[in-house]
């Protein structure tokens, strides 16, 4: 054990250096293996890559969004990844056997008639709604004046009108004849020509 001792402290200097070496060499062989692997994973990536693309799908499709397909795919395998279409798609207007390339991007349309139709409603509605509150007197606003415009309502009456809606609102017509002297035969005189806002 002292022989062991002894040459341990003899050749100190030299046995650190030689496990320094050791170290080092060892060091750079696992990098050289890491880095190999790194190479083999980073080709694999590419290889997966280069066989894929990617497509933006938008507008009437249940799923819009970014999807990726193998190479040489067409809008009809897109259709299939993101759901579908939508009820109101008009895929008349798509070439279904379109094939895809790399960073596309594919517009699913809206059928333009429903979207005639629906402004065509919106326009409409708006329509009546300016009509009826044109041509009718809002009884839950209507000055005195207004409200003796209407056949059969002179003074006593509109200010009847205006006395009832400080403590009521009239949240249909047929609530006037809740104000007195207001019957059947008076209501349906002006029935036509009042509204509720």
């Amino acid at each position: 054990m002292s022989k062991i001792k002894n040459i341990v402290k003899k050749y100190k200097g030299g046995i650190i250096c030689f496990f320094i070496v050791v170290l080092s060499i060892i060091s750079i062989v696992i990098q050289d293996i890491d880095k190999k692997k790194q190479m083999i994973v980073n080709k694999q990536e590419i290889t997966i890559n280069d066989g894929e693309i990617g497509v933006y799908i938008t507008g009437a499709v249940k799923n819009p969004g970014v999807y990726f397909l193998k190479n040489g795919s067409r809008i009809y395998n897109l259709l299939d990844i993101c759901g579908g279409v939508n009820d109101n798609a008009d895929i008349g207007k798509l070439n279904l056997a379109q094939k895809l390339n790399d960073s596309d991007k594919i517009d699913v349309p809206i059928k333009k008639e429903e979207k005639i139709q629906e402004d065509n409603d919106v326009e409409m509605e708006e329509d009546e709604y300016t009509e009826e509150s044109d041509d009718k007197v809002n009884i839950n606003s209507a000055s005195k004046e207004e409200l003796k415009t209407l056949n059969g309502i002179g003074d006593s009456t509109a200010e009847k009108i205006i006395e009832y809606r400080k403590y009521n609102r009239f949240e249909q017509i047929e609530d006037i004849m809740n104000v007195s002297g207001i019957g059947d035969a008076k209501f349906n005189n002006i029935k036509d020509f009042i509204c509720v806002k």
